[in-house]
């Protein structure tokens, strides 16, 4: 089988404003589910295309015009909730030039909003949950010219109402999955965000799935709160072969979470003590696993940064979104992590269930007053599948966006007592107080190595100006 597999389009030139910063986040590393899924398909047999057309630049029409070429006979879209008009407009276009080719969509917008195939006939059919062996067996029945409508996994339209095949069970063995097939797309061509840039070429990793944590705002939970990883031993073979095979020279793990208890983080470290490396990396972090002696086995073993979300300043509303952690345990790490070298990199959010002005405050005062080098700060966005989507009315009003709005940087949901004016401008006043600072301007300056770390800041200055300027609105 012939099978094109595609990350859609996310911006255009007419793109603005937040909407241009927003749709960087989704070319500055390669799509990894859809290199696993184009993995799996090549080990059976299968021909196969990937095209990212966020990182080329391809609009609908473009990749219609690219499909009259490749022919596919089975072609797969991934798509957020932010982007999934987009790959509806991308199965539309394609429509016009492989009529008889089968044309899917999977991803976590659909997985927690299935009705959305309701009246799509772009879409033959959606894989819920994780797709590398669904897409595989779907791929594997379009040979054998069999029906793949009952593939575990898949929903198809039958009579105006959806069909729903069976549940795909969780992959609890994800060392028996190939690496992903990043020898498909141009890996070069992606480049970090600027803050995120420390060594190139860089890429991206993932050593594990799922998230055991029950954070009320995560979408992660869409596909089971249950934690598997690979192992230490896999992990640390993928990172040679990036080294050997495509010069990298520092590895972003992508995971919900690097760290989701001891026993992991310890595990990791011996497997890199006994076959090191030899490259830099980073990992998103729970502030309440680590301590210093696990810190510091990181840092020799060649992490630069931790990324740590601790999204408010406030204890009760920490409780409130089940984070599970205190202000203190955050402060402790970040403390730790920054005497030792790290650059501490911090995720918050405005705009919680019960959050005000003083909340907000707080949140901002906690920031500055710790060594962070980097902030992430997000506008809460309650997701159809969250704990929090349940609970919405009790706390605040859900405004009427486009599907485009749910990046986490544009108001969807506003609490009681705010606007969504309060928002933006307190997110941007976030911005402003942290960064334009000398004490965090020296922590980057003193990092200048080479003429990369030069171009990087000239990278950085237009997404800066747009993060920190006061809302119009």
């Amino acid at each position: 089988m012939n099978v094109w597999l595609i990350n859609p389009p996310t911006h255009s030139g007419s793109v603005r404003g937040i909407r241009a910063v927003t749709s960087n986040l989704f070319f500055n590393s390669p799509p990894l589910g859809i290199l696993y899924m184009a993995a799996v398909l090549e080990e059976d047999g299968h021909q196969v295309t990937v095209t990212d057309a966020s990182l080329e630049g391809h609009g609908p029409d473009d990749l219609a015009k690219m499909g009259r070429d490749i022919q596919p006979d089975l072609v797969g879209i991934g798509a957020t909730t932010t982007y999934f008009e987009n790959a509806s407009a991308t199965a539309k276009a394609l429509r016009r030039y492989l009529p008889d080719a089968r044309i899917g969509v999977g991803g976590p917008h659909l997985t927690g909003n299935t009705d959305v195939l309701l009246g799509r006939d772009e879409f033959d059919f959606g894989v819920i949950g994780e797709g590398e062996i669904a897409m595989k067996e779907i791929a594997g029945h379009l040979r054998r010219g069999e029906s793949y409508r009952d593939v575990h996994g898949v929903v198809t339209r039958s009579n105006g109402s959806l069909h729903f095949a069976p549940a795909r069970p969780l992959n609890t063995e994800l060392d028996e999955l190939p690496f992903p097939a990043r020898h498909l797309l141009p890996i070069h061509k992606y480049r970090p965000m600027p803050g995120d840039q420390h060594i190139l070429p860089k890429t991206s990793m993932i050593g594990s799935r799922g998230c055991p944590f029950k954070c009320t705002f995560c979408d992660k939970q869409t596909f089971g709160p249950q934690f598997r990883g690979h192992s230490p031993e896999r992990i640390v073979r993928e990172m040679h072969y990036l080294k050997n095979e495509f010069g990298v020279r520092d590895v972003a793990f992508v995971d919900s979470v690097f760290t989701p208890n001891r026993r992991r983080v310890s595990d990791m470290m011996d497997a890199m003590e006994a076959d090191p490396p030899g490259l830099t990396w980073s990992g998103s972090c729970r502030a309440n696993v680590l301590d210093r002696e696990l810190l510091t086995r990181m840092r020799k073993m060649g992490a630069w940064r931790v990324r740590i979300a601790i999204e408010s300043g406030d204890d009760e509303i920490l409780d409130r979104i089940r984070k599970g952690i205190k202000v203190e345990d955050f402060k402790r790490t970040a403390r730790i992590a920054a005497e030792l070298g790290f650059d501490v990199k911090v995720f918050f959010m405005v705009g919680h269930p019960g959050e005000t002005p003083e909340t907000i405050d707080k949140t901002i005062k906690l920031a500055k007053s710790l060594p962070l080098k980097d902030v992430t700060v997000q506008i809460n966005t309650p997701l159809k599948g969250t704990a929090q989507y349940e609970e919405v009315d009790k706390w605040g009003t859900m405004l009427d966006v486009d599907a485009a709005a749910h990046s986490f940087f544009e108001p969807v949901f506003v609490p009681n007592g705010m606007t969504a004016k309060m928002l933006v401008n307190a997110q941007r006043r976030f911005y402003r107080e942290f960064y334009l600072r000398p004490s965090v301007i020296w922590r980057h300056l003193r990092k200048i190595r080479c003429w990369a770390d030069i171009t990087k800041f000239f990278r950085a200055a237009p997404l800066l100006f747009t993060l920190i300027r006061p809302s119009g609105k």
